[in-house]
């Protein structure tokens, strides 16, 4: 083709570093892919520290890796200094070399690196984008705003700290007095610790790495609960090539208590982590999305898959530069559609259950439920009073004309709005009900007093006890059959 050549056709600075800026970061995925590169470089220790100065505030994350000496450190500093295509190492969290930039530019005008490789001086480079837009020139600075920063690093063996100012898209040019941008401000950092203590949860549980946020050293938050007192169901880990998958059926609500209930759930809620949990050498790619397999539903809230690949699968997965979404391939789409079944299968039957107990002596008989549902010919779902449930039919037997009109009104008006304004709005107001495991005495009186009337009517002993034992709420109390005599 070179005797085709026409015209080297170089990409403008200004356009070109500005277009940089637009890859679809956030904070959290920003400053996580610069852990990506401590990482990466050996770092045992992550610190990310942050100050409010209004215009002036900075973002600075620092490590104790293996640093950098001056042409290593120009090539990270250059768009594009790695070979996608390149083999990497098996711990090597980055791809395509453009993580620094890209991940900085997203977030800030002003990108300083200041490293150290032990036996090596400190050294500094700099891009700043108003510099390079006004000079429309690929101009590298050996420049640092605050020699406090040199500090840092020089009193380490070696490190790398990565310095953002100009936050322009965080902070724009507030004044220093202006509160509202600065909670805003604390908040999205708030924001960003939690997304970090998810992301590099495997790393922080195995002591591979310590990360620091504001000297304050980050717990590990575990999708899969593992960490809790109320243990999940887990699958048998299952092999495909490079790919290692493992289900887990997470406790019902009920069983967590509140707190752990709010922080498992993520901070969009457990309706919307269910899923798949996809991580690149146990880093954590995409947290809770069904991939296109299956739909999210409330049934399959408990559910959640763990789906493990190497660095070199991640053409086959089609890994974007963020590291925050990944395609399977279609070879595993299948087994990945298999087991998501399987789990949801699972955790429907927790969850439509809410953890509930059964006397398994008397489960040949129909369970009885207080409610039933069915749909009318003009296709509505409608909720109706079980006939058939023995409290129901203790009752019908008086033939009262007001109480059978009393439990049509109640069917024709369960305040379905009002349930799901409150689930809306707080999903804990139903779901973290726990149910006490002994009988209140005015149950046991009530299960008792059913129970004779079915012996008085002549149902036979075994029979009386299946009906009442296998219907709500005596389904819960298998002390209750203590009573029945």
């Amino acid at each position: 083709m070179k005797n085709f050549i026409a015209e080297t056709a170089k990409p403008k600075p200004k356009s070109t570093i500005n277009s940089y800026r637009s890859f679809g970061y956030n904070l959290s995925t920003a400053i996580a892919d610069i852990i990506d590169n401590s990482i990466s470089a050996g770092a045992s220790e992550i610190r990310v520290e942050y100050q409010w100065k209004g215009q002036n505030s900075f973002i600075s994350i620092y490590d104790n890796g293996s640093g950098m000496n001056q042409e290593e450190l120009v090539i990270a500093m250059t768009p594009g200094s790695k070979d996608p295509e390149e083999e990497r190492h098996e711990k090597d969290l980055g791809r395509f070399g453009m993580g620094l930039k890209t991940a900085s530019f997203s977030q800030c005008k002003r990108l300083t690196c200041i490293t150290k490789k032990e036996n090596y001086n400190v050294i500094k480079r700099c891009w700043d984008i108003d510099f390079i837009n006004d000079e429309n020139e690929w101009f590298l600075l050996d420049f640092v705003s605050e020699n406090f920063f040199l500090d840092v690093i020089d009193k380490q063996l070696s490190g790398t700290l990565v310095l953002w100012e100009k936050l322009d898209r965080i902070v724009g040019n507030a004044d220093i007095n202006n509160e509202a941008v600065k909670n805003a401000f604390y908040q999205e950092m708030q924001v960003v610790k939690a997304h970090l203590a998810l992301v590099f949860h495997k790393f922080i549980e195995t002591k591979k790495i310590k990360i620091y946020f504001q000297n304050e050293e980050l717990e590990p938050i575990n999708p899969f609960l593992l960490n809790l007192a109320a243990k999940p169901e887990m699958g048998l880990p299952e092999t495909f090539g490079n790919v290692e998958i493992t289900y887990f059926i997470l406790p019902h609500m009920s069983e967590i208590g509140k707190d752990d209930y709010e922080k498992s759930g993520g901070a969009l809620g457990w309706f919307q982590q269910q899923g798949f949990y996809v991580y690149r050498g146990d880093r954590l790619l995409v947290a809770g999305d069904w991939l296109g397999l299956e739909k999210k539903r409330d049934y399959s809230k408990l559910s959640r898959i763990a789906v493990n690949f190497s660095n070199a699968n991640d053409f086959n997965w089609n890994l974007d530069i963020k590291k925050s979404t990944a395609t399977p391939p279609i070879e595993i789409r299948r087994e990945l559609s298999r087991i998501a079944k399987i789990a949801i299968m699972k955790s429907a039957k927790i969850y439509n259950w809410r953890g509930q107990k059964t006397l398994t002596t008397y489960t040949q008989h129909s369970y009885e439920p207080l409610w039933k549902d069915e749909i009318t010919r003009e296709g509505i779902k409608k909720y109706r009073i079980n006939k058939k449930h023995p409290i129901i039919i203790s009752l019908l037997n008086e033939k009262n004309k007001l109480l059978t009109k009393a439990l049509k009104l109640l069917e024709d008006n369960v305040p379905i709005e009002l349930i799901l304004s409150n689930q809306n709005e707080d999903p804990a107001f139903h779901e973290l009900e726990k149910h006490n495991d002994i009988p209140s005495d005015e149950l046991i009186s009530l299960a008792v007093e059913i129970y004779q009337v079915y012996s008085a009517q002549g149902i036979p002993e075994s029979l009386a006890k299946q009906q009442l034992m296998n219907s709500t709420p005596f389904n819960l109390f298998p002390l209750i059959n203590d009573y029945l005599k």
